[in-house]
């Protein structure tokens, strides 16, 4: 599928977003040729990314986008291997699709593809090289689904259509074995708390995830803006994405079905 991809962003065109972007935002000039320095040539002897290193920042900037151009840019923190939370948020922003200002969905969908496949399995171990304290172990469903579908519906609701895309639009499979995996208090009629999350190692917050589903729902049933340009396609994105966890419908917990019809009655 994407195998000998060509990227669709145009860096010169994504540059100059990206610093009219930090002149709106007031963000210092110093910061912003630093930035400028290495989207276009990448590591210096004295980089300062090397000591503070964010890497979903360094890697959206990082002049090499192909996943072996990523390993030369992690082979600098061999001396400095990334901690388990660090791993835990550059896997999130890449089921995400926010590695990098102004990009294209399609290169998103690329890294996830090339990353985890065409459809993510629970076994699945991101395959990249990365200097690491602990080994990396493969995610837990329920977190990868909630990254998955935020990134989606954040995407559907977007009647003005700002962003170009959602990169799961390219990978139309990616969510079909998660289904059965996930915890049915995604589905259920409790209360939680706003920020209350699976459990409290997890970064699921059982609410804003439970909401997505209904977003899906109404959408996939035709319940949008329809004054939005691209409202019969997002329809039929989100039917397809419905239709996956529709079918496991038994498998999501006793209140599913009643959760499809209140969403529906919301709408």
């Amino acid at each position: 599928m994407f195998e000998d991809y060509q990227f669709k962003v145009v860096r010169g065109a994504q540059w100059e977003s990206i610093e009219d972007a930090d002149q709106k935002d007031g963000r210092g000039r110093v910061y912003t040729q630093r930035d400028k320095e290495f989207f276009h040539h990448g590591f210096n002897e004295t980089d300062w990314r090397k000591a503070e290193p964010n890497h979903v920042v360094g890697l959206g900037l990082y002049p090499e986008k192909t996943i072996s151009g990523w390993e030369d840019y992690f082979a600098y923190f061999k001396d400095n291997p990334l901690k388990p939370h660090q791993i835990a948020s550059l896997q999130q922003a890449l089921l995400e699709g926010r590695v990098g200002q102004f990009t294209h969905p399609e290169d998103d969908a690329y890294y996830v593809w090339s990353l985890w496949g065409e459809i993510w399995l629970p076994d699945s171990i991101i395959k990249i090289e990365i200097p690491t304290e602990e080994s990396i172990v493969p995610l837990d469903a329920s977190f990868a689904y909630s990254c998955a579908i935020h990134n989606l519906t954040s995407w559907l609701r977007d009647s003005e259509n700002n962003g170009i895309g959602c990169y799961l639009e390219y990978l139309p499979r990616f969510m079909d074995a998660m289904p059965p995996l996930l915890d049915a208090r995604l589905f259920d009629f409790e209360y939680y708390k706003i920020r209350q999350t699976l459990s409290p190692g997890s970064p699921v917050r059982i609410e804003s995830t439970k909401s997505c589903m209904t977003q899906l729902i109404q959408y996939a049933h035709g319940i949008i803006d329809p004054t939005d340009k691209k409202c019969d396609h997002k329809i039929a994105v989100a039917k397809n994405f419905f239709d996956v966890f529709y079918a496991h419908k038994d498998k999501l917990g006793e209140d599913f079905p009643r959760f499809i019809a209140e969403a529906l009655e919301e709408g």
